[in-house]
């Protein structure tokens, strides 16, 4: 099974982290948990063959980019799901670099508000600029235990869950 890649996810979703993407997300979502919903709306809109094709990929919803090479699939589900990336984003980072036990917290939580990017109340400060939190988060290797945590959290999250979906459709 190939790694995710998720410490390149995640430093990509920090360095974006000011960027608001709003565009693209709505379809996709909503045929994520029921991929015969996404199967609906193509059969509506023609009915000849299209269900077949809808059928075969909408495992998830992630279907979409399935058909495409390993790397154009990545590049697909980022742009598929850019809500979903950025929370995906959020928690590698809170969990990599803000819980307390995690590898990057002495650089990443720190009590000098220049450089703390990890707020009290469970949020990530995103216009702080610490360059040595963001080169502790890209120096972690994929399997580190906090990109475990990160995935858990987002595969509970509804929002955050049609990314990992999409990107386990890039493996099959």
């Amino acid at each position: 099974m190939k790694t995710l890649g998720f410490a390149a996810i995640l430093v990509s979703v920090c360095a974006m982290a000011a960027c608001t993407v709003t565009s693209g997300g709505g379809d996709g979502g909503a045929g994520g948990e029921g991929g015969e919903g996404g199967a609906t709306t193509t059969s509506t809109s023609s009915s000849s063959g299209g269900g077949d094709g809808g059928g075969t990929g909408g495992e998830g919803g992630a279907g979409v980019c399935a058909d495409a090479t390993e790397d154009a699939c990545l590049d697909c589900c980022d742009e598929a799901e850019p809500d979903a990336l950025t929370a995906l984003g959020g928690y590698g980072f809170w969990e990599c670099g803000c819980a307390a036990e995690s590898p990057c917290a002495d650089v990443c939580d720190t009590t000098d508000a220049t450089t703390d990017a990890c707020g009290e109340d469970g949020t990530i400060i995103e216009d702080v600029q610490n360059a040595d939190c963001v080169m502790c988060l890209n120096e972690l290797s994929d399997d580190d235990a906090c990109f475990v945590a990160a995935t858990d959290a987002c595969d509970a999250d509804e929002e955050c869950k049609p990314y990992l979906e999409c990107l386990l459709s890039c493996q099959e």
